[in-house]
């Protein structure tokens, strides 16, 4: 049996050597055929809000942090301290993003 990674890819040289080349041709094929679509349209961004009691919930944002809960909840309950606080600080990543956009869309003004 294989000990590595690596050494496992250079004994199976011959497998992953053709699948390399075809994933590489097939995004240059798929860059230099590809049509830029000249259709407008409006995006309705206030769908992804919604107001409970006067206060407006982003619902993606709830999700994301309701999966943030559960991994932890799992983890530290299973005993998997280290790997739980490394899933969690990856699984934040998402919400400071859409908070970070939030914060900066709603700075910028729409001409």
């Amino acid at each position: 049996m294989e000990k590595t990674i690596v050494q496992f890819i250079i004994d199976n040289i011959f497998l992953f050597l053709p699948l390399g080349i075809l994933g590489i041709i097939s995004t240059i094929v798929l860059i230099l055929t590809a049509k830029k679509e000249e259709k407008t349209e409006s995006e309705d961004l206030e769908s992804d809000f919604k107001t409970i009691v006067n206060i407006r919930f982003n619902l993606y944002f709830l999700v994301y942090l309701f999966i943030w809960i559960v991994i932890v909840i799992i983890g530290l309950l299973s005993n998997f301290i280290i790997p739980t606080i490394i899933g969690g600080v990856i699984a934040t990543v998402p919400l400071l993003l859409l908070t970070f956009i939030e914060y900066q869309t709603k700075k910028s003004k729409v001409r």
